[in-house]
């Protein structure tokens, strides 16, 4: 993540630093949504060993991956590209946060999980939104050439056996779908968030393309 997503520690460090001033103390349940093999859900349990943290992705293998490196964490195979994810996720959550996954969806199905991520959080809750942004200044360092390491860490997953059971069901839940690439602007998204009924709006982070947002109920 840290290819895709240059100042991801920054930008990681920003957020929680700002659900903490937003409670006045440490969130106690977490949601991250798409939160994929648990790196998130890592560093946020060595921020706060206390939260109850919850890990939605509609991929069986990273979510296996999860709960074998974080036992403490509760896991949930859900698709947020339809409503069905709602009921599942549970809730209410102190914090939520969609790093580098709301690219996945179409613009209408993007302002419709603004209203559906506003149902999880308890009152005063904090929803934390990081993705490619237009209006992020962008970096001009360029990135290495080659395969890309997401590519790369999954043919080594692929080589091992024991993973052979987990990368078929996987492939089977995947099987038609494909990433919007939906890209928009921190004044998109802030709209989107204020027709969803959320009150604060916060720009918390810029960098190389990439911003991260604060929404407050």
């Amino acid at each position: 993540m840290r290819h895709y997503q240059p100042g991801r520690d920054d930008l990681l460090a920003a957020g929680l630093t700002a659900a903490e001033q937003a409670h006045g103390r440490a969130p106690e349940r977490v949601l991250d949504v798409g939160g994929g093999p648990g790196t998130t859900a890592e560093a946020v349990l060595r921020r706060w060993p206390d939260a109850h943290v919850t890990v939605l992705d509609i991929d069986p293998a990273l979510l296996a991956l999860t709960n074998a490196a974080l036992p403490r964490v509760r896991t949930v195979l859900a698709d947020i590209g339809s409503p069905g994810w709602l009921p599942a996720a549970g809730g209410p959550y102190d914090l939520v946060l969609a790093l580098m996954t709301l690219h996945y969806l179409p613009e209408d199905r993007v302002r419709d999980w603004y209203v559906e991520a506003g149902h999880l959080l308890a009152p005063q809750g904090l929803l934390l939104v990081s993705d490619a942004m237009h209006d992020a200044p962008v970096s001009s360092k360029s990135q290495s050439g080659g395969m890309d390491p997401w590519t790369l860490w999954w043919a080594a997953l692929s080589a091992q056996p024991s993973m052979a059971p987990l990368l078929t069901e996987r492939a089977v839940t995947l099987s038609g779908l494909k990433s919007a690439e939906f890209v928009a602007s921190t004044d998109w998204h802030g709209e989107a968030a204020r027709r969803a009924k959320f009150g604060e709006t916060a720009v918390l982070h810029l960098h190389a393309g990439h911003a991260l947002m604060a929404f407050r109920r």
